[in-house]
């Protein structure tokens, strides 16, 4: 197919379909047809950026969040996702950094921007509350809604392990709860 004969339009329609049919080469070429076109398209960037960390290519990924965020510093999602995948790659400063520019736009994702920071700091009891209350708020993501209930589930079972065993087992560090956390994803 020559898909320079489509418009923006229809290759942002058609990579949707894709990336929603699991066939993640055709949207990757779909994306990137796109923001080679339409190098300010930030919804094409962040796609583009969500399938190569799909992919399990994170320095792509990283740096087509980035160029999201540029285009568009107000997309909440995006710097949400950017903060995880800092948070994977262990780089918790970053990570804090792009939490604290989730707006307030969408209260469930704020809150859950501030769980996840309060992990890079071992603060499980604040993780934990903050993400309970992102979980009591009306949501916009299902997927996100899901991940985000087995994070505090698993923080809860390890908080009571913990509790049981503090002298044993010392602190639960951040980075032992996200690497499971990134499981999920």
């Amino acid at each position: 197919m020559d898909y320079q004969l489509l418009d923006d339009e229809q290759l942002l329609s058609l990579s949707l379909d894709a990336i929603n049919s699991a066939r993640d080469e055709d949207a990757v070429v779909l994306l990137k047809v796109l923001v080679n076109r339409t190098p300010a398209h930030a919804m094409g960037h962040y796609l583009l950026a969500a399938q190569h960390a799909q992919l399990g290519l994170f320095e792509r990924a990283e740096s087509e969040f980035r160029r999201t965020a540029e285009l568009a510093p107000d997309f909440a999602m995006v710097r949400f996702q950017l903060g995880q995948l800092l948070l994977v790659k262990g780089d918790a400063e970053g990570a804090v950094s792009q939490f604290s520019a989730v707006g307030d736009d969408d209260p469930a994702l704020r809150a859950y921007a501030e769980g996840l920071a309060a992990l890079t700091t071992q603060q499980t009891d604040t993780a934990l509350s903050a993400l309970r209350r992102g979980l009591a708020l009306p949501q916009a993501v299902a997927a996100l809604t899901g991940d985000m209930q087995r994070l505090a589930d698993q923080l809860q079972a390890e908080g009571a392990a913990v509790a049981a065993e503090t002298e044993l087992t010392g602190p639960v560090g951040a980075t032992m709860l996200l690497s499971n956390y990134n499981r999920y994803n």
